[in-house]
């Protein structure tokens, strides 16, 4: 039963790896993952070949349909279409290392190129800022407290004519409705 076991598990584990696949950049295979990532920076699109070496057989299906099929009266017309199975160029050592040298080169460009954004953001950073500074420093800003008590207490009674209660919550429910919303949004 063991062994049984580890046959099927092996036999799984198996069939369940991923096939090795190989990057083409434009008409070769791709040297290493930074030529293949910088080929992609500039075309935004990468192929991808599986290599399978079980089977080199490529089997037509419409020929083994038509061959199966004969007996009808059956057409089928075969349109062709572009083609992506370009013959891959295989790079000589000297190829192979220009590549990879043009790759360094291009990488330097690209740090140097991202010092001197950061420079250049940084000066204007600093003259924006400074303009900041110069403008607060023109205005005067005054702020109000909301939650600031009032001083200035009104005695209603002295208001109305009639010192009732009823007279009174008419008074402040009229006053109420003409008030503006207090600014909530206002920081102490």
């Amino acid at each position: 039963m063991k062994l049984v076991f580890l046959i099927s598990l092996i036999f799984f584990l198996s069939n369940c790896s991923k096939p090795k696949t190989v990057l083409i950049c434009g008409d070769h295979v791709c040297v290493n993952k930074a030529e293949a990532e910088q080929y992609f920076e500039e075309n935004l699109s990468i192929e991808v070949k599986i290599v399978n070496k079980k089977s080199d057989i490529v089997e037509d299906l419409v020929e083994l349909n038509l061959s199966e099929n004969s007996l009808g009266n059956k057409k089928i017309s075969i349109s062709s279409k572009k083609t992506t199975n370009n013959p891959i160029k295989t790079l000589s050592n000297e190829e192979v290392v220009e590549i990879k040298e043009n790759i360094k080169n291009k990488k330097k460009e690209k740090k140097i190129a991202k010092k001197i954004v950061k420079k250049e953001n940084e000066f204007v950073n600093e003259e924006i800022s400074k303009q900041k500074k110069q403008k607060y420093k023109k205005e005067t800003i005054t702020k109000s407290n909301v939650n600031k008590r009032r001083k200035d207490v009104v005695d209603v009674c002295t208001i109305i004519k009639k010192c009732s209660i009823d007279e009174i919550s008419k008074y402040l429910l009229d006053d109420g409705r003409n008030k503006k919303f207090p600014d909530i949004t206002a920081r102490q």
